[in-house]
């Protein structure tokens, strides 16, 4: 019926597919969070490091739950994976709208909401986008983490609005609906592989031909060989790649569940400032495909190491300057932008270094370790505000932190090899 369509590869159906999945849980679960932080913690009458404990220790649960979803993907497959964990996160919303108590907000963001929405997601989307693409692997990745930004961008303003004019509770209400009726039909046309359609990566009408060069190296070693998890896991370029990655959680992770408090704090009015949380997301779009594409043709571990220097600098004038103009703010979201291309390229180095085969269950190992480091970083910068009325001493160490994960990734090995058997790399 629609012969136009068809001749478009199916991995760009995939990337589509990505980009809505991420684009909802993103804007109304990671930077959404931001938006409900403080009507929850004036409905419930509990101070800001209350209301972030359940984040922390759904993110502390997250890294038990990251290795395990990435084997589920790799073993039953991307889809009963989204699926189930749309049916749960949907849930977990729905129950949200009804909580009155700060026990039940507990159990309900811990066991229901958190356990759906930490993994559940972006592990089976970047997984299925790994498998459908090689050689453009970085813009694709990067689409994919523009849907991402895209939720934050659009939907989370959107979330603001509704918060605003409807309310905290009837808005997760409504979230809870969308996620049903949106993610899980997309969930059943989530394919594994190209092979799993007769198709090749890329869309390549015969296997990739061997190139020189040193971005064509890797991707013709992404093809010969996927690494096993203990294979990978004895590697030092996993783990550069996952303690710096962790460091950058640490950050991320606690100033997008704090950015509208922050800003409050910083002189912008809580309305504004729920608003600006989609300009943030806005930026990061264009850099973010810029760094895909850049990733593509030059090696990407430079630019993520840069990437984080930026970032950092925008830190720093987060916690020097007393009270910061809307003009100021977005000058800091523009340092900031290279953070949004910093997660996908890391992905596809992931892929690029040990292979397709097992990348979720790689990507699951990558993700326990973020959540362990920063799961406790939500916390701790609630009570430091609540300690000192400021967040200066949750931001400033910030930059510190990525400055290690830029030299980590600068020096990241550019090759990985197999050990003889009986010999343990490092």
């Amino acid at each position: 019926m629609f012969p136009r369509f068809n001749r478009v590869f199916y991995g760009w159906w995939v990337v589509a597919i990505a980009m809505v999945v991420n684009a909802i849980v993103t804007g109304v679960f990671f930077w959404g969070i931001a938006v409900f932080f403080l009507p929850i913690s004036r409905d419930l009458g509990i101070s800001r490091a209350a209301t972030a404990l359940p984040v922390s220790l759904s993110r502390f649960v997250g890294g038990f739950q990251g290795p395990f979803v990435g084997v589920l993907v790799d073993r039953v497959g991307p889809s009963k994976v989204l699926f189930t964990a749309a049916l749960i996160g949907g849930l977990g919303f729905l129950l949200l709208s009804r909580t009155n108590s700060y026990t039940m907000y507990m159990v309900v963001f811990i066991a229901v909401l958190g356990l759906g929405m930490q993994s559940g997601f972006d592990a089976p989307t970047m997984a299925t986008v790994s498998q459908w693409f090689v050689r453009k692997r970085g813009v694709a990745m990067s689409l994919t983490a523009i849907g991402f930004a895209f939720g934050g961008a659009v939907i989370t303003p959107l979330v603001a609005v509704a918060v605003n004019a409807f309310g905290w509770r009837d808005t997760t209400l409504v979230i809870g609906i969308l996620i049903w009726v949106v993610i899980l039909p997309l969930s059943t046309r989530l394919y594994r592989s190209p092979e799993s359609r007769g198709l090749l990566p890329d869309g390549a009408p015969a296997p990739p031909p061997v190139r020189s060069g040193p971005q064509s190296r890797s991707t013709n070693r992404s093809l010969a060989q996927d690494f096993t998890v203990r294979e990978a896991m004895s590697t030092r370029a996993y783990w550069h790649l996952s303690l710096s990655m962790a460091l950058r959680s640490v950050i991320w992770g606690s100033l997008i569940v704090h950015m509208v408090a922050i800003m409050e704090w910083k002189g912008i009015d809580e309305s504004t400032a729920g608003l600006m949380v989609g300009l943030m997301a806005f930026i990061g779009m264009p850099a973010a495909l810029i760094m895909g594409w850049l990733g593509d043709r030059y090696p990407k571990q430079n630019l993520v190491s840069v990437g984080d220097w930026f970032t950092a600098a925008s830190l720093v004038l987060l916690a020097t300057i007393d009270q910061l103009a809307p003009w100021q703010m977005i000058l800091i979201f523009i340092l900031w932008s290279p953070n949004q291309g910093n997660w996908p390229l890391s992905w596809a180095i992931l892929a690029e270094r040990f292979g397709r085969r097992n990348f979720a269950s790689l990507r699951g190992g990558i993700v326990a370790t973020m959540s362990f480091l920063s799961f406790g970083a939500p916390l701790y910068s609630g009570w430091v505000f609540d300690t000192t009325d400021s967040y200066y001493w949750a931001i400033a160490p910030g930059a510190v932190l990525l400055g290690t994960s830029s030299l980590l990734s600068w020096f990241m090995p550019k090759t990985v090899e197999r050990a003889p058997p009986g010999i343990q790399p490092i």
